[in-house]
């Protein structure tokens, strides 16, 4: 039986976590109580609800040390009547919602992108959705800007396929998400995150730790066809890699399997 690193990879892991009681987490939801009650105090008579979703919501989001792209999304659902209003009216009132609180404050920054409004408090980035309801008798149906409108939406789509993903395979997957995330940031973001940890989830782990259910990611994961050279030739690197971590694994040279590991991956 071939040496293992599936500790070793576990803490790497941990490390990738954004701890509950860690400075940068007592700092997000600092300003982001503060964003949410400004967000009330402005706009409370036109929004039906508002709450946070995204990695933060599913506990894969990266220390900013690791992922310098890492942002808290904040769906705001506004009071929809049969008066239409498009998706640039609420956008329109987001950003200057952002100017009167934030813009120019401290050295923030108010950005409208597409679909979202981004507020950049220093490191922490928010990205507030815009968005509408409608209800039926037994559900309703939320949609955000789309390239033509509005469009559907499941904010909460992803946390459930891995919870229960999560649950199946006995805690390996939210682990090996954060590694997979990892090593997108430390090769420039070859693939967007959100499509990457929801191919991640939607895999099969199966009696697999976290060293098995993470070699078997990294084999799983292809492009497209069309897809960039440079993006081929970082999942090419990333398979070449961990193909060495397991040749070295089978001649139980664990420090050596560490270093090729490294290759790919950050130190936590």
């Amino acid at each position: 039986m071939a040496s293992s690193i599936d500790s070793y990879l576990r803490g790497l892991s941990y490390s990738f976590y954004l701890k509950k009681d860690s400075a940068e987490i007592t700092r997000i939801n600092a300003s982001k109580n503060n964003l949410l009650a400004n967000l009330d105090k402005e706009l409370g008579i036109l929004i039906k609800r508002r709450f946070v979703f995204g990695s933060y919501d599913r506990d894969t989001i990266l220390p900013r040390s690791i992922d310098s792209k890492s942002d808290i999304d904040i769906m705001v659902v506004f009071n929809h009547t049969q008066y239409e209003r498009t998706p640039e009216t609420y956008r329109g009132w987001l950003k200057d919602f952002g100017d009167k609180y934030y813009k120019d404050r401290y050295g923030s920054e108010v950005v409208r992108s597409f679909p979202t409004v981004t507020i950049r408090l220093g490191n922490i980035h928010y990205d507030l959705v815009p968005a509408k309801e409608e209800t039926q008798i037994w559900s309703s149906t939320l949609y955000i800007p789309g390239d033509y409108g509005w469009k559907i939406t499941d904010p909460s789509d992803v946390k459930t396929k891995l919870t229960e993903a999560n649950t199946k395979y006995n805690q390996v997957v939210r682990p090996i998400v954060r590694l997979m995330k990892a090593w997108n940031c430390n090769n420039g973001y070859p693939f967007d995150s959100y499509k990457l940890e929801l191919y991640i989830t939607g895999l099969n782990y199966f009696n697999d730790n976290v060293q098995s259910g993470f070699f078997y990611a990294v084999g799983q994961l292809s492009t497209e066809w069309n897809a960039p050279q440079t993006k081929k030739d970082k999942v090419t690197s990333l398979k070449y890699n961990i193909g060495k971590v397991k040749e070295c694994l089978d001649e139980y040279e664990t420090d050596e399997a560490k270093r090729w590991l490294h290759r790919v991956l950050p130190y936590g």
